[in-house]
């Protein structure tokens, strides 16, 4: 069952950025391994932003709040009964001129019995008032085996647009990529398939997660036949996620945020 374990973790973060879709297993199975090897499990050392968030720092967009030093913890209840923690940090440079920001997420099964971290980086630039995704890599260590993946976003990729117009329902926007296979020692290899995200914004709601209770804006998102529906509160950003297959995402705690009324 870990091969099959795996993937579904992969995937599931994966939809965290723009990729893939979770999958159902045996929840029976789950338990069973989680009990037989949690005692061999050893969580990787929590990552950590370069520096304190600054109080004052204004993002370019609130709804996707990219401000250096803040964290933000999820819950992760997968359809399948597993249950991940997950935590977002933010670090930005000055590179040929422009801000970018670098977003790593480290991901570890609450339980410890599947043996599974990850962890993903991806970077970003503000284009005014929307938010450009340039590049996502994932390194993932699955009972002690290592692999890891990318993704090759085109030029101009929104992931968030402008305040004004996720302001208005049935706002949508898209962007693609193509999975890049990733061996030690090698060249990336570009996938000839592209891959199409369609965002959509769906009507605003309230929603409860352990972080509080928020006024939030709904942005469907879709690939093919698999989908989430996102809850992002302006200066929180995102804090609950349903996928179309059951797993649900749940902010529990931040800092270096403050939700805007």
């Amino acid at each position: 069952m870990r091969p099959t374990l795996a993937i579904i973790l992969l995937a599931a973060i994966a939809l965290s950025g723009c990729n893939g879709a979770a999958k159902n297993v045996n929840s029976n199975a789950n338990s069973n391994a989680n009990s037989n090897s949690a005692v061999l499990f050893k969580p990787p050392a929590p990552i950590k932003p370069n520096e304190a968030a600054d109080p004052n720092f204004k993002p370019c967009n609130p709804y996707f709040p990219l401000v250096p030093g803040s964290i933000a913890k999820y819950v992760i209840n997968y359809s399948s009964g597993l249950v991940g923690d997950l935590t977002v940090i933010v670090d930005a440079a000055e590179e040929e001129g422009r801000k970018v920001f670098t977003q790593r997420s480290q991901l570890v099964d609450r339980s410890g019995g599947m043996q599974i971290s990850q962890s993903t980086t991806r970077r970003f630039v503000c284009d005014g008032e929307r938010v450009l995704i340039l590049f996502e890599k994932t390194e993932s260590n699955v009972a002690g085996e290592q692999s890891s993946s990318g993704s090759e976003f085109r030029a101009n990729s929104v992931v968030m647009t402008d305040p004004q117009s996720i302001g208005r329902k049935g706002t949508t926007w898209t962007n693609s990529f193509r999975q890049l296979f990733l061996r030690p020692g090698q060249d990336p290899v570009p996938s000839d398939e592209t891959t199409v995200v369609i965002f959509e914004v769906a009507d605003p709601e309230e929603v409860t997660t352990p972080a509080g209770t928020f006024k939030a804006v709904t942005i469907t998102r879709k690939i093919g036949e698999n989908g989430t529906t996102d809850y992002y509160v302006p200066g929180l950003g995102l804090v609950k996620r349903r996928a179309k297959e059951g797993t649900s995402w749940e902010l529990r705690e931040y800092s270096g945020l403050k939700a805007l009324s």
